[in-house]
Order: structure tokens, then sequence, then C-alpha cells
């Protein structure tokens, strides 16, 4: 319950936010990642996959705009692009059934992003989706510490 709720506020914040970017990419990214959280959020059990591919999808894109973002500000871009294959690439190996990095990815995800904010990076466009990826990692590392014994 806990954890659809932070995933919700993020999903919510992931909307509220893009009114204040001017780009219409990161926009597009942070929408369809809200969008797909609360898919997942409130779908059935058979539907629920749908949106977590939709979701990996968009955190897919984010990758491509980290990368393209680059060569304007390396700082910003590493930031975006290394959030965004962490998350990926935890999901892809929660999906594949493969074993390991559990916890490392999730935390390299929000290590990223505490380091974007120690360093300030401009990513003021780009918050919408990087607050949604933030509160996914958060919500993994909280749900493996509810399962510890």
């Amino acid at each position: 319950m806990i954890l659809s709720t932070i995933l919700a506020l993020a999903a919510i914040f992931g909307l509220a936010w893009p009114f204040k970017s001017t780009f219409t990419l990161p926009r597009l990214i942070s929408w369809g990642m809200a969008v797909a959280v609360l898919w997942f959020i409130v779908a059935s059990d058979s539907l629920r996959h749908y949106g977590l591919y939709t979701y990996m999808a968009f955190v897919g894109l984010s990758f491509a705009y980290g990368l393209r973002k680059l060569p304007v500000s390396v700082f910003s871009g590493i930031v975006v692009a290394l959030m965004s294959a962490s998350i990926f690439a935890y999901w892809l190996w929660v999906l594949n059934h493969w074993h390991g990095n559990a916890l490392l990815l999730p935390s390299l995800t929000l290590l990223t992003g505490v380091v974007a904010v120690a360093g300030k990076a401009r990513l003021r466009n780009e918050l919408g989706f990087l607050v949604i990826m933030a509160a996914d990692a958060l919500a993994i590392l909280l749900e493996y510490w509810m399962k510890m014994p």
C-alpha cells in the first residue's frame, strides 16, 4: 500500500511538472511514465505487465534523450542516461528472472540522483520523469527492506 502511494504521488508530480517545461520531449516522457505507473497501480493482474512494458519503453526513451543531451550538457546528460539505464536494467532483470543486481541497480539510480542534486545539475525540464524513476527505485528498495527477516 505504501509503495503504491509513493509511486502514485511521483506519478502525479510527473503529470503536473511538465506544465512548467517548454520542451516537448521531456513532457512526453514524463506524461508517458506517469500514465504507465498509474496503469500499473490500478490495472488488474492480467494487464499490469502492459503498464510495466510501457514504463520501460518510456525509460528507454529517456535514456535516448539523455544521450542526445550529452553534447549540450555533459553532466546533465550523464545523470539522465545513468538513471534511465540503471532502472531499465533492473526491470529487465526482474522480467527475465535473472539473478543478481536486485539492490545494486536501484541503489545506483538513487545515488545518481543524489550526485545530481549535490552537483547542482541543470535538470529543470527533466525533473518530472527523474522523480518518477527515483520514486520507483525508492519503492523497490523499501520493498526489499520490508521483506527482510
